[in-house]
Formats: C-alpha cells, structure tokens, sequence
C-alpha cells in the first residue's frame, strides 16, 4: 500500500491520476485483452478448417490495413492533442491533452510509467470499438467476416500497443526482440519518432509503426487540416513546444 501512495503522489504531481482511475485502467485492460483473445482464438479456428486461399487472403489483407489505419489513427489523435485544446479542456483535457503536452517538455517521464498507466487510456476507448465488434461477429465466418474479424482484431492491438510501442522509442535500452522490431521499422524506432522531438515539433505525429509519416509529411496532411480547421494559417506552435518568440528590436 505504501508504494501505491507513493506511486500516486509522484503521478498526481503532474497530473490527475488517482488510484480509483488506476482501478478502472486494469479493469479496461483485461477487458480489452480477453476480447482480442477470444476474437483471436475464433479467426484461428475458422481459418485452420478452412484451405480457401480467399479466406487467408482477406483475413491477412485485412489485419495489415488494419495495422495502418491504426498508425493513422495514431497521429490523428497526437496532432490534435498537440494542437488543439488545452489541459483544462473538459472530459478530454486531463486525460489525454495534458499527457501529451507534458510529454514534449519531459520526453523520457514516459519510460518511468508502468504498463498500466501507459497503456490504460487506450484500453478504456478500445472497449467502445472491441465490444460491438466481438457481439456482431457471427458463429459460421466466411471470407467476409474474416476480413471483419481480422480487421478488428489488428486494429485493436496495434492502438493497445501504441504507447507501448512509444516508450519504447524513448527508452535507451530495449529487449533483443523489440530492438529487432525497430531495426526493421515494424514499430515506431527510436530514429522516426527523433523527428517528431525536433524543431518545430510539428511533423511525424504517427507513433504505431510510422510508416504513414513520410507520406502525410509529404502531402502536408496535418498541416492543411490545421489550416483549415482554424480558417488561418498556424501562428507557432504549442507554448508548451517553444519558449515565446522574441519580438523585433525597436529602431
């Protein structure tokens, strides 16, 4: 119980986290991770009796889309939280804004949360998205449905894992395994993600794999978004990116 205060207080030190969210954080994450499991376990089933070459065809299809859109969703998420709100933001403020801001000014903190809290947020929205995948799966699964399936089974994990996959290339040493997933950019590297903490902290905002960054950097996605949401061009980026900038010497 002490190193549960103790854990609290150094948490809460930044920002509201206490041990009743914390509660809720694991409850979500067994949640979520039985429902991939069992999802998982019915796609398996389904695609060792059958030898459709269509079948394994749609299924892996599928669980590779749904691994980029994951990618995508990801830097959605990280530009707005980066570029849109504040801390006091109701409902989506302290949650999700204030770890990201918080983050650009303390990029290593991350390293030093646990699994649960670094990965319980994910796991409470992925529950809006699992449980009515897992209930409209039906018992008979053809090709069809095993794209569905696999879809939503990919898609899922790949968001679950995200900010794991984001401490990760904050952290200086790794396991073998994960090390050899970055080498070979299966997930977000040490080296991608490099470019998102670099002046002016306004590209490379996908931290899945990575993989879609260059392609949006290269068609301006997030920033012809930007411009169009606020009607204007950005003036600078978050006050917590960049000290202020210094105005013209009077003449």
């Amino acid at each position: 119980m002490n190193s549960l205060g103790h854990w609290w207080r150094a948490s809460s030190a930044h920002y509201e986290y206490s041990p009743s969210h914390r509660f809720l954080e694991i409850l979500a994450i067994a949640a979520a991770i039985a429902l991939m499991v069992v999802m998982s376990w019915r796609l398996l089933a389904a695609l060792a009796s059958t030898a459709s070459l269509l079948s394994w065809a749609c299924a892996l299809g599928a669980g590779l889309v749904g691994y980029v859109a994951a990618d995508f969703v990801s830097g959605m998420v990280h530009w707005l939280a980066d570029r849109f709100g504040t801390p006091d933001t109701p409902v989506l403020g302290e949650a999700f804004i204030r770890p990201f801001r918080e983050h650009h000014d303390f990029p290593k903190r991350i390293t030093h949360h646990d699994f649960v809290e670094v990965n319980g947020n994910n796991s409470l929205v992925l529950l809006l998205v699992l449980a009515p995948a897992a209930w409209m799966l039906p018992a008979q699964l053809d090709a069809a449905w095993l794209a569905f399936g696999s879809f939503f089974v990919s898609f899922p994990l790949a968001i679950f894992m995200t900010n794991q996959f984001h401490k990760w290339a904050h952290m200086d040493e790794v396991p073998a395994v994960v090390a050899w997933m970055q080498r070979r950019g299966l997930i977000l590297s040490p080296r991608a993600h490099d470019r998102h903490h670099t002046a002016p902290f306004e590209t490379d905002y996908c931290i899945t794999s990575g993989w879609l960054n260059p392609l949006l950097e290269r068609f301006q996605l997030f920033a012809r978004c930007e411009r169009f949401l606020r009607r204007r061009p950005p003036q600078q980026t978050p006050a917590e990116h960049h000290e202020p900038a210094c105005p013209p010497p009077s003449v």
